[in-house]
């Protein structure tokens, strides 16, 4: 796909964007992940303290009550416990079991366990305290503290870490060369377009010149006017003349520099206009243009000069790339808010996997190249010039079936 040079700035602020987007993506995920690691770590640290404490229902310590854990949110997952002694905390049988139970569910960091009327809990660490009245009737916490906690959860996340932040660097080194390279491309187009409107320009002023000594040599010596040799050198100066300004042209309308002069034009005029001023070259391939379907009521709003000439191009085509007697039938008819202006030839045809590109500037069917004369510009310029005047154009054709361009432009009302 060929990127065009007024594209190039969006494509490196959307490939940006994209970036941040994934950054941002990616560093919600692993907050999501974390949070998700621990409720896990939470969950199993939980189940294991209760394992613990239900393990003293049938004792001494519980007389046939339940468990009250609560975590870090507040939510009391087993409640009404009874009377446990004071330092239970300090039994070795108490911590045996749950050493035993925290294994179980995978858990073997270092913790610390002690007893509280407190209930605060840190934010810092993670805690899980159990409710209980003590032997004095007051409420007391059996609270399990994990200071390495958070080292514990990011061991687990190391590998997602890791291959987040290398999927993340691989992309946006990938982006910058991408973005690098387009940069260099953008430059280059730059520069070539810079080339070619000065060439354009240097080649203008001699060919102007050319032109005007042929003619005044023309009016001075009027024996001169059937001379071949001088009819061959205005030929050729005007065609070199019109490909100029052909570069010229496009280099406004890609620059946004161009202004049309616009105002309410007969189609019917603009056609015959254009075909009286390939008068010459239609007669000596001894062409036959068909006009149909033309109205004094088809009408629109542009720039009289630029409208003709892009009529003239498509004409021009016709009778160019053609091995034969040139036909071309000119048709037009009216739609609901717009006009539409077919130019049908016999020609040699337009291979369909070259269609997409006889539109682009400096592309030609790759098997007239050499054929027929031309820089590739005339459809490119009828493109553009469509666009400013809000219409479009569409092309119908197969290899050696002859083409068929139809014109779109808005209707004036």
């Amino acid at each position: 796909m060929k990127i065009q040079h007024k594209n190039i700035p969006y494509i490196l602020i959307a490939s940006t964007l994209g970036v941040i987007a994934l950054v941002i993506i990616q560093i919600i995920w692993m907050r999501h992940s974390w949070r998700l690691s621990e409720e896990i770590f939470n969950q199993r640290v939980t189940s294991a303290l209760c394992s613990t404490i239900k393990s003293y229902k049938d004792g001494a310590y519980c007389n046939d009550g339940k468990c009250a854990v609560v975590d870090m949110s507040g939510e009391t997952l087993i409640s009404n416990i009874s009377e446990l002694p004071h330092d239970i905390v300090n039994t070795k049988d108490f911590r045996e079991t749950l050493d035993k139970n925290l294994a179980n569910y995978q858990v073997f960091l270092p913790y610390q366990i002690s007893l509280s009327n407190n209930s605060f809990c840190a934010t810092d660490v993670f805690q899980t305290a159990i409710s209980f009245k003590n032997h004095h009737g007051n409420e007391s916490y059996l609270r399990v503290t994990f200071p390495t906690k958070e080292r514990y959860i990011l061991g687990g996340m190391t590998f997602m870490v890791l291959a987040t932040l290398f999927i993340v660097g691989f992309i946006t080194v990938v982006l910058l060369m991408v973005n690098w390279s387009l940069m260099k491309q953008k430059l280059l187009l730059q520069t070539n377009v810079d080339f070619f409107n000065n060439m354009a320009h240097e080649f203008r002023t001699p060919l102007s010149s050319i032109g005007l000594a042929v003619n005044r040599l023309t009016k001075k010596h009027e024996d001169l006017r059937e001379n071949p040799f001088l009819a061959v050198i205005k030929r050729e100066n005007t065609q070199l003349l019109q490909e100029v300004e052909r570069v010229l042209h496009l280099a406004k309308i890609e620059n946004g520099e161009y202004i049309l002069e616009k105002e309410k034009l007969s189609i019917e005029s603009l056609i015959r206009a254009s075909i009286d001023s390939l008068s010459m070259s239609i007669s000596e391939k001894n062409a036959q243009i068909l006009l149909e379907g033309f109205s004094t009521d088809m009408c629109v709003i542009g720039d009289r000069q630029h409208l003709v000439n892009t009529f003239r191009n498509l004409i021009e085509n016709a009778l160019k790339y053609n091995e034969n007697t040139p036909e071309i039938r000119i048709s037009a008819k009216l739609l609901s808010q717009e006009i539409v202006i077919s130019f049908e030839d016999n020609g040699i045809g337009i291979p369909v996997s070259q269609r997409s590109l006889i539109f682009e500037k400096f592309q030609r069917v790759h098997q007239t190249t050499h054929a027929f004369k031309g820089f590739g510009l005339g459809l490119a310029y009828v493109k553009n010039m469509l666009e400013l005047h809000k219409g479009n154009i569409q092309v119908k054709s197969e290899d050696k079936k002859g083409s068929c361009f139809e014109v779109y432009l808005p209707l004036s009302i």
